[in-house]
């Protein structure tokens, strides 16, 4: 929404320039948010990010002969969006398509993110608290005591229904290797609301994590309600493809007005100004909003 127009993005006044904003589904939604009580989390910050997409990734192969591979670093352009960029292995993709038949690029950029983050809040770039790489798996994420934490950070590709055959729902793509049992290393949105969590905040720094279903007297059915109902007081989504070489420095940025000690709404109004200084087209910088307690 604009409130002063411009001669072009950088001179134009939009509502987000001038308040902060937060939002919330539904007048349910928002009356069941303020039954929230302070997070009791003992562990500061999760994060999960650059998962190994396929078998055919260098860093699997390291991992299997016992070295340490890493591809951070690379051109971020070479990898563009975190979820819209789905190439068929052979021929032309339809609608729907298979697993095997795609392949979402991997996201070096997203590891320089957490590594980041984790050290702005003094936090290890290790297991249990931080999951990059072959060890960013389903199985692994089962195994942290998600509960414990006050921030929860994921950092990867993800997509709605109809992009990949059998998954109709959102859903959030982690490590494709390395899991055991059921785990098919897809978070789906179902499977969020079966998590139980005490987080003052849970980040996605993925593609369209704030779109879903419309559901009469709910809003919208998305992430960001998911996660509240799994535990969590509020929830960064996109609401678009998510440029990921911008996410970098808006999540970087954002995190740095959290430990300042900023509101969230407030640290995301700051760090929207930052991006929006460099990349003034709306896309890149209005491209999360805050679910929630604010």
């Amino acid at each position: 929404l604009v409130v002063k127009e411009g001669k072009n993005y950088k001179d134009t006044l939009f509502v987000t320039d001038k308040w902060t904003m937060s939002y919330s589904q539904s007048a349910t939604t928002l009356a069941l948010t303020r039954l929230f009580k302070p997070s009791m989390a003992k562990k500061l910050f999760f994060a999960l990010g650059n998962p190994v997409y396929d078998k055919s990734d260098p860093r699997y192969a390291a991992y299997k002969q016992g070295k340490t591979q890493t591809i951070a670093g690379q051109n971020l352009k070479q990898y563009a969006y975190r979820g819209v960029t789905v190439v068929p292995k052979e021929g032309t993709a339809g609608d729907t398509v298979t697993w095997e038949d795609v392949v979402y690029p991997p996201l070096p950029e997203t590891e320089d993110e957490i590594r980041e983050i984790a050290r702005l809040f003094g936090v290890k770039p290790e297991l249990p608290d931080v999951l990059l790489g072959v060890l960013a798996t389903e199985t692994n994420l089962r195994n942290v005591a998600l509960k414990d934490y006050r921030y929860l950070h994921f950092a990867t590709h993800a997509d709605l229904p109809g992009k990949v055959q059998g998954i109709k729902e959102p859903f959030i793509i982690l490590g494709q290797v390395e899991n055991r049992g059921n785990d098919d290393g897809f978070l789906t949105l179902s499977e969020v609301l079966e998590l139980k969590l005490d987080a003052d905040m849970v980040v996605l720094s993925a593609c369209s994590t704030g779109k879903g279903k419309m559901m009469e007297g709910e809003g919208v059915a998305n992430f960001a309600r998911a996660f509240q109902h799994a535990g969590t007081r509020s929830v960064v989504v996109s609401l678009w493809e998510v440029a990921s070489d911008a996410a970098v420095e808006y999540m970087k940025s954002f995190y740095s007005h959290i430990k300042s000690g900023k509101s969230k709404a407030e640290a995301l109004q700051l760090a929207r100004k930052e991006i929006k200084a460099k990349y003034p087209n709306p896309f890149y910088w209005a491209v999360f909003i805050l679910y929630g307690e604010s």
